[in-house]
């Protein structure tokens, strides 16, 4: 007899399997039109019919404080993307976001804190009491769990050891990879660290950019239709640090600065500026005299990111770096460092470019600098003439 055959079975297990199988209906129903909230956000029909059919069906060790990168497996989706799905979910009252820090003593990891806010930059492990100044890149890590009122989960969620094969498996994602993901700064402005506090940071790429002759430009375009060019050349670069897995810190005037946990991504990023603003160039038959010229300058090392104006910021002798070499650029170039010269991570990107470099004393720091001013092959090199300063 199987429990199709109903006629056979007591009329209390019919309705507790009925029960159970309404249960189990209002739950897929209330995940379907929980994730129907992402389409607004431009995430495929296919994608959410998928994230649905996890959400509903999957073990619940994977929906509770789960790694991001076991979630983009399942998908198939890139890590940036499923990261960016995430946050809207996060948004949208899908997941919840949780802050966790490793001890890097004891190995243990601390689960109260909530939010941003909940960070400082000194430590006390709860388990082994030893302080450590907080480092958001190796002890702060971010994981989400599915929102306990779309789907009761199981007791045996909560397993550390199924946890730790998973991020043993596929790596964990760092609190600075949240800190220079565009959507969640986007979406949550409001999320920073207390302003008294600080996060270490081990390694970011720091890019800054700036227009060559903007003030001559406005001069001579007027105000507003020098600004619409200026606007567009943003909106332009905005797109290109999201699309390279960097962050916009911030503007200033016509400069943009922007962050990136891999530093082959801030010299593609760099790459791709010149090479759109050339074509934006082009297709708005602007003339020489006025055409949109970038001076790109990167750094890699470490600094500490703070909350300045009411956002994250970054500061220390990698952000001055970036910003001095930058300005010894004359625009077309990229001006980089040893540190991301001798990256492992950009020698093939390298490889396609030409470049000077020269050893220059460079304002407020005390050492001479050796600097490299690389030249994408597809823009050309006839006006990349870098003057001696």
């Amino acid at each position: 007899m199987t429990l199709l055959d109903r006629g056979a079975l007591p009329e209390s297990i019919h309705m507790g399997e009925q029960q159970a199988v309404l249960k189990l209906y209002r739950q897929r129903r209330h995940i379907t039109e929980a994730v129907a909230a992402l389409e607004p956000y431009g995430v495929s029909s296919l994608v959410r019919e998928r994230l649905v059919t996890i959400l509903d069906e999957h073990d619940g060790r994977e929906l509770y404080r789960f790694n991001p990168r076991l979630m983009a497996t399942h998908l198939q989706l890139p890590e940036r993307e499923m990261l960016g799905i995430l946050v809207m979910g996060l948004k949208e009252g899908i997941f919840t976001l949780n802050w966790e820090i490793q001890c890097p003593i004891c190995q243990s990891i601390d689960f109260r804190p909530k939010h941003l806010h909940d960070l400082q930059t000194l430590h006390t492990c709860p388990v082994c009491h030893s302080i450590h100044t907080t480092d958001a890149d190796e002890q702060v890590r971010i994981t989400f769990s599915l929102d306990e009122r779309l789907r009761k989960l199981e007791p045996n969620t909560d397993d550390p050891d199924f946890r730790a094969r998973m991020d043993r498996r596929y790596g964990v994602v760092s609190g600075h990879r949240m800190l220079t993901l565009q959507t969640f700064r986007d979406l949550f402005p409001r999320e920073t660290l207390p302003p008294s506090e600080s996060l270490q940071i081990r390694r970011v790429a720091i890019l800054f950019t700036d227009l060559t002759g903007s003030t001559a430009l406005y001069s001579r375009r007027g105000d507003a239709r020098a600004f619409d060019l200026v606007r567009q050349h943003f909106n332009l670069l905005f797109q290109l640090v999201d699309e390279n897995n960097g962050v916009v810190v911030k503007t200033i005037g016509d400069a943009v600065m922007g962050a990136f946990t891999n530093p082959a991504d801030a010299l593609q990023a760099a790459i791709a500026m010149h090479r759109k603003l050339a074509i934006l160039n082009q297709d708005l038959a602007l003339p020489p005299e006025d055409h949109l010229i970038l001076k790109v300058g990167i750094d890699v090392g470490p600094c500490i990111c703070v909350t300045l104006n009411d956002r994250p910021d970054y500061f220390g002798i990698t952000v001055n770096t970036a910003a001095r070499v930058q300005a010894t650029s004359t625009g077309n170039a990229i001006a980089i460092t040893d540190a991301l010269v001798n990256d492992r991570s950009v020698a093939d990107t390298l490889r396609d470019c030409t470049w000077q470099r020269r050893d220059l004393l460079l304002k407020g720091l005390d050492a001479p600098v050796m600097v490299h001013y690389i030249f994408p092959n597809a823009i050309d090199n006839s006006a990349q003439r870098v003057e001696p300063t």
